[in-house]
């Protein structure tokens, strides 16, 4: 299995750079307590000397993950303050080239040849294919006390469709959003 490893800033991992057919899901979120985007009234993204030259086609999908990001949190009344901003916005991916397979039948794979006495047919795994699986987060650290106040964790297939792709990159930042109390 061939991995490659993709992580867009210093402090942690993993926002989604795309999605396939569906926006993806949500495994997990974690909060610091007390904490509340009401405490917040500016933001900006963490900046880094990554260079995106590595994987270019993704370039643009970064782009379209950070305006989703700022439409929620501007709709959440949060403004983008690149001098001084109170909250500061991590992303990353981490992308995971996987094989997809499927199970040999009786019915749509029969054994060719039954004549030895010792043999044996048995369900198999088959490759038939492979895709790109992005997990990601998203960590909002407090500038003040650059401390971590909130990280979601989601998981989804990556799709060539840009079409697709920027649409579902906005469902799941929307779909993300909804899990901050």
């Amino acid at each position: 299995m061939n991995i490659k490893t993709y992580t867009y800033t210093v402090l942690a991992a993993i926002l989604t750079v795309t999605f396939s057919c569906t926006a993806g899901k949500v495994i997990d979120t974690n909060q610091a307590a007390g904490f509340s985007l009401e405490n917040y009234k500016s933001f900006d993204f963490y900046k880094t000397d990554l260079e995106i030259d590595e994987m270019p086609e993704y370039a643009q999908r970064v782009e379209w993950i950070k305006e989703a990001i700022k439409a929620n949190l501007s709709a959440r009344g949060l403004q983008q303050d690149s001098a001084n901003p109170e909250m500061l916005v991590n992303i990353g991916v981490f992308i995971e080239e996987k094989v997809q397979t499927r199970e040999t039948d009786l019915r749509s794979d029969p054994p060719m040849y039954i004549g030895q006495r010792n043999y044996h047919w048995e369900v198999q795994e088959i490759p038939v294919g492979t895709y790109n699986e992005g997990t990601f987060t998203l960590d909002f650290v407090d500038k003040a006390s650059n401390e971590m106040v909130w990280q979601g964790v989601g998981k989804s297939i990556i799709t060539k469709k840009d079409e697709a792709a920027k649409k579902n990159i906005k469902e799941a930042a929307q779909k993300l959003f909804t899990t901050i109390e």
